[in-house]
């Protein structure tokens, strides 16, 4: 496993290339990104292992609460809040609770060994070209977002959320859980 030193230094190089590449612009049929008639945008799975799926996921689900988790491996706030999803997720069965954790790393295994150090237990994928990033304006890490069943944003006015810890999670997706 490599050092935390040079993941910070893969993590930033990969952002920065990926920055690079967003800011070329270009359609989804030019990226790694697909998406739906309905606009819904999936992206390539980067972790494949026992339940995670493989292949393309579905970032807003269709009747019921996502959660969008925007980071990096080098982000230390990213760092300190993947304990308080794994209990988010253990909380929520997935039907209820739609999680998926986003970052625009190129360095698959760098972002796979953060998965397994962190023991991440819901679908993180990849968003070189920055689709979802720009889609959502999620500018700095961590961006959370919280969507209702209806893909609307949970507070009515964006779904950005500044909960940090289980706590301020559950108190913000128990009631939409409960609508859904």
């Amino acid at each position: 496993m490599p050092s935390r030193r040079r993941r910070l230094l893969l993590g930033a190089i990969g952002t920065a290339i990926s920055g690079a590449a967003g800011c070329l612009g270009g359609s989804s049929s030019e990226t790694d990104g697909t998406a739906d008639d309905d606009g819904a945008l999936a992206l390539p799975s980067v972790v494949t292992r026992g339940d995670l799926p493989d292949g393309e996921v579905r970032l807003l689900a269709s009747g019921t609460a996502t959660l969008l988790n925007f980071f990096t491996t080098w982000c230390k706030p990213c760092q300190r809040e993947m304990p308080e999803f794994r209990t988010l997720r253990a909380a929520y069965d997935a039907d209820a609770l739609h999680m998926v954790s986003i970052t625009p790393e190129v360095d698959k295994t760098l972002v796979r060994e953060f998965w397994t150090e962190y023991e991440g237990t819901w679908p993180v994928v990849a968003d070189p070209a920055l689709e979802a990033t720009e889609r959502w304006n999620a500018n700095s890490y961590p961006t959370n977002l919280l969507f209702d069943a209806n893909g609307e944003p949970a507070d009515g006015d964006g779904p950005e959320v500044r909960a940090r810890t289980f706590k301020e999670f559950d108190a913000l997706v128990s009631p939409l859980v409960e609508e859904s």
